[in-house]
């Protein structure tokens, strides 16, 4: 027996993991269909446990962008309207 082996756990490590991330695949899900993207690719790479890391912050930096647009837009029409 090897000490910090890996000893055929399958998947059991990763499941706690999997189970976390599906309540932030869904809200990605219904996230990307509100930004335009493709809601099942967001889905799935919330679901790649390495990844996800990465694209979380993708995903902040997009609806930040998406806000800063809709300001953007707004603060256009207001002051074409108050001329």
């Amino acid at each position: 027996m090897m000490y910090g082996g890996w000893e055929g756990h399958g998947l059991g490590p990763l499941l706690p993991m999997l189970v976390m991330a599906v309540p932030f695949a869904i809200g990605n899900y219904l996230l990307a269909r509100r930004l335009g993207q493709t809601p099942w690719l967001w889905a799935a790479v919330t679901l790649i446990p390495v990844a996800n890391y990465f694209f979380m912050i993708f995903v902040a930096y997009m609806v930040v962008f998406a806000v800063l647009d809709r300001l953007a837009a707004s603060r256009d029409a207001a002051g074409t309207a108050a001329d």
